[in-house]
C-alpha cells in the first residue's frame, strides 16, 4: 500500500507524457518521490501529503543546471498529485516552491520551464492558467533574471489575463481577404472568435460541423452571429485556404495577436457576448456553438 500512491502517480505522469511520442525515453528520477503514509486513507489526503512534501529532497542552493527532462519528468509527477489536492494546499506548496527557487535564477528559468510543459503547454495533460500564472509572476519579478529571457513570458501572462473569461474580449488589427486593415472590437452581435490554421485537419472537422450545423449556420447568415476566424501566424497565399469559407464570415490574418489572445490551440476557440465580454475561452466546438445559439434567447 505504501508503494500505491507513488506507483500511481508516477505511472499517470509518466504514461500520459510518453502518449506523445513514439520513442520512449527512460529517464532516471532525480530523488525518491515522498509517499503517503498508509494511515492516510482517502485519495485527497495522500495528495495533500505528497504535494506538501513533494520537493523536501531537491537541492534548491545547486549551482549547476538540472537535467530538463528529469525535471520536467518530476514536474509532471508533482502535477499529477496536484490534480486531486485541495486547491488551499496547492496554492501554499507552489508558493512555497516558488519562494526557494527566488535566489536561483538559474533553476528558476528551468521550473518555468517545466511548469509551461506541464501546465500551459500542447502536451500537458493538465492545464492550470492560474498556477501557471504563479510560476510566470515569480519570474517576471525576479530581478537576477535577464530581462530579454523574459520577454516570452511576459507575452503569455499578458494574454493569458486578458484572454481569460470575464474580461473584456482584446481588440486587434488583421488583414482581411482583400489584404485591408481592419480592426476586432467586441459588437452587440455574439461572436465566436476562432483562431486556427487552415490546413490543420482538426480544423477542418470543426468547420465542416459547424457548416452542417442549420441551426447554427441560418443563424450567422442571418447576422444574428458573428464568425470571426483569425490566422495567427504568417501564411503564404492563405487567401485560397479559406476560398471556399461561408461568406457570411470575416476572415483575415494577424500574427501579432499571438501576443494578445492566447490561442495555443488549434482552433484556438473563444465565445464573446452581446456585452463584449469573454463567456468561454477554448470551449469544444458543440458546446460552443450551444453557448451562441443559446446567447440570442
Amino acid at each position: 500500500m505504501k508503494k500505491l500512491i507513488y506507483i500511481f502517480l508516477f505511472v499517470l505522469a509518466f504514461f500520459s507524457n510518453s502518449m506523445h511520442s513514439q520513442t520512449v525515453i527512460e529517464i532516471t528520477p532525480l530523488f525518491d518521490y515522498p509517499v503517503a503514509p498508509d494511515e492516510i486513507v482517502s485519495l485527497e489526503e495522500k495528495c495533500n501529503y505528497v504535494v506538501k512534501n513533494f520537493w523536501d529532497k531537491f537541492d534548491f542552493k545547486r549551482k549547476d543546471p538540472v537535467d530538463q527532462y528529469a525535471l520536467n519528468e518530476a514536474f509532471g509527477v508533482y502535477v499529477s498529485a496536484i490534480r486531486y489536492a485541495s486547491g488551499k494546499v496547492v496554492d501554499q506548496s507552489v508558493d512555497k516552491l516558488n519562494g526557494k527557487l527566488s535566489g536561483n535564477p538559474g533553476l528558476q528559468l528551468q521550473f518555468t520551464k517545466a511548469a509551461e510543459e506541464n501546465l500551459y503547454g500542447p502536451r500537458a495533460d493538465f492545464w492550470s492558467d492560474s498556477l501557471y500564472l504563479k510560476f510566470l509572476d515569480a519570474l517576471i519579478k525576479n530581478k537576477k533574471i535577464n530581462e530579454a529571457r523574459k520577454t516570452k513570458y511576459i507575452s503569455q501572462a499578458k494574454s493569458i489575463r486578458e484572454s481569460g473569461e470575464g474580461n473584456v474580449a482584446p481588440t486587434f488589427e488583421f488583414k482581411d481577404k482583400e489584404n485591408l486593415t481592419k480592426n476586432y472590437f467586441p459588437m452587440s452581435t455574439p461572436t465566436m472568435l476562432i483562431f486556427g490554421d487552415p490546413s490543420d485537419t482538426d480544423w477542418r472537422i470543426a468547420r465542416l460541423k459547424m457548416e452542417s450545423n442549420l441551426k447554427f449556420k441560418d443563424a450567422v447568415d442571418k447576422g444574428k452571429i458573428n464568425v470571426l476566424y483569425i490566422i495567427p501566424h504568417e501564411s503564404d497565399n492563405w487567401q485560397k485556404n479559406v476560398l471556399n469559407y461561408n461568406s457570411h464570415w470575416t476572415i483575415g490574418i494577424s500574427p501579432s495577436v499571438n501576443n494578445i489572445y492566447d490561442t495555443r490551440l488549434n482552433p484556438s476557440i473563444y465565445i464573446v457576448g452581446q456585452d463584449g465580454i469573454i463567456k468561454k475561452k477554448f470551449p469544444l466546438l458543440d458546446e460552443a456553438m450551444m453557448v451562441v445559439l443559446e446567447s440570442l434567447n
